[in-house]
């Protein structure tokens, strides 16, 4: 650089002088002056760069030039056409270019650093199917074999041929360039132009698509591929540059793109025309090479993994149909993706290798499906499950022994871990996508810890009526017992529970501001391919404005296991006080003021002991009032008697349940509910629902001495009871009005002193 400074200076110089004449005008007649178009020029050894010579076209731009490397140890330099020559990069280090005329009239330099360690440059000008196909896990592969690349990705999401087109032959600056750099970090700049890109780096390949829908018909290849490579050859600095066409992929058979209609919904149909339309793109448009993504997505569609490849029909899952992608990429530009020792994460060594074979048999027959026959099943898991299995879903993480899936969008959980920290071998991955996430800080009376019910996997089930689940890698010689806990601060929700292997089973799960309520379904027997499904949906009972269901955290558990939350075995002796209403009885009553939710832990009984029991409201009320009566004859205090939750025809139930219940005893309901102030009828009845049933019917009005008992009932398996409040048979009030001012829970047969 140096030199280059001192022939500058001496230049300048000369020009000086001549501006000192004493009539100030210059002859530019004779004047000759070349210069290079690039000041200095970086590439690695065995790399190969154009340099081009542009001479004054005031001057003789006929002059023979030749071409030399100062030290040509570093690089070598053969002359081309048109004024240009290709450097090639030889061994590491620093020197410079120089170009001069044979008279020796006229001469320039040019910078030239040599690294030492290859690094070869690829550059995608497409759409989503090249970001699934390059910006994952490609740049792995290459680093993998010791290799180094610079990988670029052109984008702008749904663009077709016609659209890049036009983007080029407008100069428009519609795209962001995503790199990936030879260190792995990865960056993006907006607004660039496909020449700014093109001309940024000397790229090794450069690669076109067709957007999917239209990627097997010719049409468009025909009229816009050809001067997109024209284009394109002209800006690239690369002679050896190889030009790709990306084979895209068939959608899913179930797929709802409408683009799935121009193949007749029919994916065979879609496969063979994107290969017919693939290959006669090539011939047509000069292409070097055809990386058969689509024909490698084809294949691994032969084997256990089935139609599994995409994650919402047309992009590919993000992790065995990215990595199908990348490897066929690595297989047709590096070869040997078989002897690739790179294994993701989130994929096992078998699954892996199923990939990578059916990459490379993509690329050895790319025009026709390969059945990988070795793979028709998984490889066995011979894993015996003795402790649960947890996972939590939902960005919030929670410690062990859960296994966390953060976010829906998130690969494939694998390695699934028992309580014990065994690694399982199981996976678990999205079949069907959710609306997202949802964190309504929730708490539990499970034992577990609030980062489990605080946040879920949700959909909306108008706009998504199911998501799902596949549990994969199973012990297939075992049955498995799936539970499963989910809980909405809202009104109305219900979930739907399918999961199905060989067999399948189905539960329900009221999500109303649930603290302890589970869907345990058992004894299902993993399908040969060693999977088991899990659907949800709404369930029958979902009236909630937009039918939200979902999962905050879900056991697997060996069959046979009881459930491991553990049980409540409180020996209740004397009442559970609670009191209903924004005025607050002293103890021994239990205070609940939120006719809408916030849940009461720990009911103390009438002696301060702590029972363990907990409640919540899981159908809501109204409101609250102060409307009942001043004084009472069954001494509870006026704070009781005088305020109540209530409900009307316009919310014909509502309700709460008691959680943690000893489910060996059988319990007994009181019920005080009163407005005073009233002649009509405004009865109230009170249904108790767990293993039994019972009800009971009382008058509010002017109720100052009237209680209803509900007795027998024994909580459900999982040690709930629900009471579901409602305006009774003979309530003749024309708003349906019902109450409830106060509960006690008591031993069956209990009598409660002064009542």
């Amino acid at each position: 650089m140096r030199s280059i400074k001192k022939l500058f200076g001496i230049l300048a110089i000369l020009l000086c002088c001549t501006a000192c004449e004493e009539n100030f005008s210059v002859d530019l007649s004779d004047r000759q002056f070349i210069r290079l178009n690039k000041q200095a020029v970086s590439i690695t050894v065995g790399e190969k760069y154009t340099i081009k010579a542009i001479p004054d076209t005031l001057g003789s731009a006929s002059k023979t030039l030749t071409w030399s490397i100062l030290n040509p140890e570093v690089a070598s330099v053969a002359a081309g056409e048109d004024q240009t020559a290709v450097i090639t990069g030889l061994s590491e280090g620093s020197t410079v270019i120089q170009v001069e005329s044979t008279d020796g009239s006229v001469k320039y330099f040019s910078d030239l650093t040599v690294g030492k360690d290859r690094v070869f440059k690829i550059l995608a000008i497409g759409n989503s199917f090249s970001e699934d196909a390059i910006e994952n896990y490609l740049h792995d592969f290459v680093v993998a074999t010791g290799q180094k690349v610079l990988i670029g990705n052109m984008y702008i999401g749904g663009q077709s041929l016609e659209g890049h087109w036009l983007n080029a032959s407008e100069n428009r600056d519609a795209y962001q360039l995503r790199r990936i750099a030879v260190d792995g970090s990865r960056g993006s700049i907006n607004n660039q132009t496909l020449q700014e890109a093109i001309a940024s780096e000397n790229w090794d390949y450069i690669s076109f698509q067709e957007v999917s829908q239209r990627s097997g018909i010719i049409d468009g290849y025909q009229e816009y591929l050809p001067q997109l490579v024209d284009y394109a050859r002209a800006l690239t600095t690369n002679p050896e540059v190889k030009f790709i066409l990306h084979q895209t992929w068939a959608y899913a058979q179930d797929s709802n793109h409408e683009g799935f209609s121009n193949y007749d919904r029919d994916q065979t149909k879609m496969y063979e025309a994107i290969v017919d339309a693939a290959w006669q793109a090539k011939d047509l448009a000069g292409m070097d090479m055809v990386i058969p993504s689509g024909t490698a997505i084809q294949n691994a569609r032969t084997s256990y993994l089935g139609d599994k490849f995409t994650r919402d029909g047309y992009h590919l899952s993000l992790g065995a149909g990215r990595l199908t992608a990348a490897a066929t990429w690595f297989e047709a530009i590096f070869g040997n993706v078989l002897g690739n020792s790179f294994v993701p994460d989130n994929l096992s060594e078998y699954d892996v290798m199923l990939v990578k074979n059916a990459a490379a048999t993509a690329v050895a027959t790319p025009t026709a499906v390969t059945e990988l026959t070795e793979f028709l099943y998984p490889e066995p898991n011979y894993f015996e499950l003795n402790s649960p299995i947890y996972i939590d879903f939902g960005t919030v993480e929670t410690g062990a022994p859960f296994n966390n899936f953060r976010h829906p969008d998130d690969l494939k959980l694998s390695e699934l871990k028992d309580a014990e920290g065994a690694n399982s071998g199981f996976a678990i991955e999205v079949s069907e996508p959710f609306s997202g996430m949802l964190d309504r800080g929730l708490q539990n009376a499970l034992g577990m810890p609030t980062t489990a019910s605080q946040d879920m996997f949700f959909s909306d089930g108008i706009h998504i009526p199911q998501s799902g689940f596949i549990v994969s890698n199973l012990n297939t010689s075992k049955k498995y017992t799936f539970v499963f806990y989910g809980a909405i601060g809202d009104n109305d929700t219900e979930t739907r529970y399918t999961v199905t292997g060989k067999n399948e089973g189905t539960g329900l799960l009221d999500n109303d501001n649930n603290l302890a309520k589970l869907v345990v379904i058992r004894d299902i027997e993993p399908a040969d391919d060693a999977t088991i499904s899990i659907k949800m949906s709404a369930g029958p009972n979902n009236s909630q404005w937009a039918r939200f269901f979902g999962v905050n955290a879900m056991l697997i558990l060996p069959e046979g296991m009881d459930v491991p939350f553990a049980k409540n075995a409180f020996e209740l002796q004397h009442p559970v006080y609670v009191d209903f209403g924004t005025l607050q009885a002293s103890a021994p009553f239990n205070f609940f003021d939120s006719p809408w939710g916030a849940p009461v832990f720990d009911l103390k009984d009438e002696q301060g002991t702590n029972t363990g029991f907990s409640m919540t409201v899981t159908d809501r009320f109204n409101d609250q009032n102060h409307s009942g009566a001043p004084t009472n004859t069954l001494g509870l205090p006026g704070e009781v008697s005088r305020d109540a939750f209530w409900g009307d025809r316009g919310n014909p139930t509502s309700g709460f349940t008691v959680y943690n219940l000893n489910t060996d005893a059988t319990y007994q309901f009181v019920f005080y509910a009163s407005r005073w102030g009233v002649g009509d009828n405004r009865e109230t009845q009170y249904v108790v629902k767990g293993a039994t049933e019972g009800s009971a019917l009382l008058n509010a009005s002017d109720n100052d001495s009237e209680l209803a008992i509900v007795g027998g009932i024994k909580p459900a398996a999982d040690g709930t009871i629900d009471i579901v409040v409602s305006a009774g048979p003979n309530n003749d009030n024309g708003d349906r009005f019902y109450y409830i001012n106060s509960m006690m829970i008591t031993p069956d047969g209990y009598s409660v002193p002064g009542m």
